[in-house]
């Protein structure tokens, strides 16, 4: 029952029993108290205990719906809480909220232990605000970029590293922006944007990068200097550091000797791999290239001169090449040094 009806009935309820009382007897009657003396009605006497309990009934019931006024007020602000809360979870974010009344307390916890996915076909949520971040990471899932600047993600959320990815496939060149930001080599962003970026870039400005070198990214610099119609230049000194600081092995620096010979010159590929076999730091692993150098370029000589120093059972492959000439049979180097190469 409201306040307001509770009061109008008890108004209405104590003014029926005083006129009834009234036309019953309309006497008086005194109340002494010590020195205090109060005559009223008999009628008044008989509604006064009742309007008393009015007065504290009606104290009690604004008390209680002052309280359930407060309580209702904190479940809305906790319902509104847990919203933004379950947005930014939307967003892959977690938002730091605290709740004031229990059953949003446990619900809030709950939430930082799970992972949002995606909202199946046949639910709808009917929140305007929740239902467009859901369609945002729905549009981004698909591929699509989405403006997701004012929803101030973190820079290693998954929605905005997977956004930046979208825009970095349908637009390559934005590489350079994400390369300006990146503080991890190792992060997938900043690793595919440095492959995309090694695709356009200049050798000077991708050193400028100082990202570490590794076998792929050495493959992919290396196929853009062979190519004729890409003006990518890269210094040989440069190509001798880059094999050094990845470590080539010996099939590495061999498969640079196949590859380079169309673009170099036979003085030059004769100096780049004479000099990597005098190297200290790279004499191992580049004999087998250099040897093979020597042989495309018929200074058989030199050939001998190294075989007839090396152990008995080093660098048999050419052993048998020279082995193979000696006794008229002529084959092609690089297909027979491949060939032992995947049948080792």
């Amino acid at each position: 029952m409201g306040i307001k009806r509770y009061i109008i009935l008890t108004v209405i309820y104590l003014l029926g029993i005083g006129i009834y009382a009234y036309s019953l007897s309309g006497e008086t009657y005194s109340l002494e108290i010590y020195t205090l003396s109060i005559n009223l009605p008999i009628a008044v006497w008989i509604v006064l205990p009742a309007f008393v309990l009015f007065i504290a009934s009606f104290f009690h019931m604004m008390f209680y719906s002052f309280k359930d006024y407060l309580y209702q007020r904190a479940l809305k602000k906790d319902f509104d809480s847990y919203k933004s809360a379950f947005g930014r979870k939307v967003l892959g974010e977690d938002l730091e909220l605290s709740y004031k009344t229990d059953w949003f307390k446990f619900i809030g916890k709950t939430l930082k232990t799970v992972t949002y996915k995606e909202v199946p076909h046949d639910v709808t949520l009917e929140d305007e605000e929740i239902d467009s971040l859901v369609n945002v990471v729905k549009e981004i899932n698909e591929g699509k970029v989405t403006e997701i600047k004012k929803y101030k993600l973190s820079l290693k959320n998954d929605l905005r590293v997977k956004n930046s990815l979208n825009k970095l496939e349908a637009d390559p060149k934005f590489a350079a922006t994400i390369l300006k930001e990146c503080t991890d080599e190792c992060s997938e962003l900043c690793r595919s944007a440095y492959l995309k970026f090694l695709g356009y870039a200049s050798f000077d400005e991708i050193k400028k990068l100082g990202f570490t070198p590794t076998k792929e990214t050495f493959r992919i610099m290396m196929e853009r200097y062979l190519d004729e119609e890409d003006k990518f230049d890269m210094p040989l000194s440069a190509i001798e550091e880059l094999l050094l600081q990845f470590k080539a092995t010996r099939e590495d620096y061999l498969e640079l000797a196949y590859e380079i010979k169309i673009k170099l010159n036979p003085d030059a590929w004769m100096a780049l791999f004479e000099k990597l076999y005098n190297s200290p730091e790279q004499h191992a692993q580049a004999s087998d290239a250099y040897l093979y150098v020597l042989y495309e370029l018929q200074m058989i000589d030199k050939i001998r001169d190294i075989l007839d120093n090396s152990e008995e059972d080093e660098y048999a492959q050419f052993k048998t090449l020279l082995f193979l000439r000696d006794h008229g049979k002529n084959v092609d180097s690089g297909i027979f040094l491949r060939f032992n190469k995947w049948h080792k």
